[in-house]
């Protein structure tokens, strides 16, 4: 329920942040640096507030965390300015690092044997929050533009009620000291060491590459639909909706099936194929029903390449390392979560809509015809 108000709360105002940039008068490539903000931030805090969260327990930086959240909503509601909205962003983003405390938290109270099973609803949770949150905020848009973001914050302190009345502590905190190395904020040490496995490399730069081309449209999309096909924040609520529903259904119905039948390896390529598909369709796109088309093969595209990828390396790495090398993958994951939106943001503010699409089609292109040579090759070795 805690996780699930949180998903509720960010995905109802992440859509609509885009356009209160832009109707306080920024531009294309300001707001996409106002967008690299959240991620910048959390690629430093999460692990800090991870580490913080291991020496004075979960509770306590759940709280914290949630709070920063609850108050970063807020000012979005209030923001009749720029520095609000920048300060809005910086709060959250240092210092409301939720889901890592999470996470953590699951791991805690969770049978070592179930907790691939617990992670899955979590991921489930985690879904259906991106299904409704953004149709709530839609909905919300037809009072008034602040609207949705004090809904937000109103479903945080929500959460934070849930935590203070439902939520005990979850861990023996006297086992634990404070202990911070660089290595535990950026982990270069795991990453050279990963790197020097040919088939780890090109699988961690595949997954850098894919979502580089994946967020550089899909962070600056509301922009880009604003653009290109003239829409309402209220219609790009309901786009983001409707990827949500359908990632949770292709994860969770089409998937397992269709792994059954083919091998992981073509699975991806359709993916990927689709991914190519939609940048291509949404390239000629200038009709707001007609982008339901596309983005239901986006939804299709990401929704199988993803768990690919992260399946493959986890294979590639010995048990005790797997999670070491989704913490860089994760690390590199927020590098592109902070390129992605300043480089969106520029392409949209000085060469036509279309290049955005085009860009990332590019992308999606070179993974396709790269992957059959190099680790699908590697694999079939093997």
């Amino acid at each position: 329920m805690i996780q699930f108000t949180e998903v509720l709360g960010f995905s109802s105002v992440m859509p609509i942040i885009p356009f209160l940039g832009l109707s306080l008068g920024l531009n294309a490539f300001q707001v996409g640096l106002i967008l690299s903000i959240f991620s910048m931030c959390q690629l430093f805090a999460s692990p800090i507030t991870g580490k913080l969260s291991d020496r004075f327990g979960r509770k306590p930086l759940l709280l914290f965390s949630q709070m920063s959240t609850f108050i970063g909503f807020v000012l979005l509601g209030l923001a009749s300015n720029v520095w609000i909205l920048v300060l809005a962003r910086l709060v959250d983003g240092l210092l409301g690092s939720n889901m890592t405390v999470s996470q953590a938290y699951i791991s805690d109270v969770t049978n070592p044997k179930y907790r691939t099973k617990t992670y899955g609803y979590s991921s489930a949770v985690f879904g259906a929050g991106l299904i409704f949150g953004p149709v709530i905020g839609g909905l919300l848009l037809s009072i008034n533009f602040s609207a949705p973001f004090f809904f937000a914050a109103g479903i945080s302190l929500l959460s934070i009620i849930l935590v203070i009345i439902f939520l005990p502590e979850s861990l023996n905190m006297k086992e634990n000291k404070l202990d911070f190395k660089l290595e535990d904020i950026l982990p270069i040490k795991e990453t050279k060491f990963f790197f020097k496995s040919t088939k780890i490399r090109g699988i961690l730069m595949f997954f850098f590459i894919y979502n580089l081309g994946f967020f550089l449209f899909i962070n600056t999309f509301a922009i880009f639909a604003d653009y290109q096909i003239h829409v309402t924040p209220q219609e790009v609520a309901f786009y983001m909706a409707w990827i949500g529903m359908l990632r949770v259904i292709f994860q969770s119905v089409l998937i397992n099936p269709l792994l059954k039948k083919v091998s992981e390896n073509i699975t991806l390529k359709l993916g990927i194929f689709a991914m190519i598909f939609t940048m291509a369709f949404l390239i000629f796109s200038t009709d707001y029903w007609i982008v339901y088309i596309p983005l239901f093969f986006l939804s299709f595209g990401t929704g199988v390449v993803r768990p690919i990828l992260t399946s493959k390396l986890t294979k590639a790495v010995k048990q005790e390392e797997t999670g070491s090398l989704l913490g860089v993958n994760n690390s590199l994951t927020s590098i592109g979560q902070i390129i992605s939106p300043i480089l969106g943001g520029l392409i949209l503010q000085f060469l036509p809509s279309q290049t955005l699409p085009t860009i990332s089609a590019i992308i999606f292109v070179v993974i396709f015809i790269t992957w059959r040579w190099t680790i699908a090759a590697k694999d079939e070795k093997e």
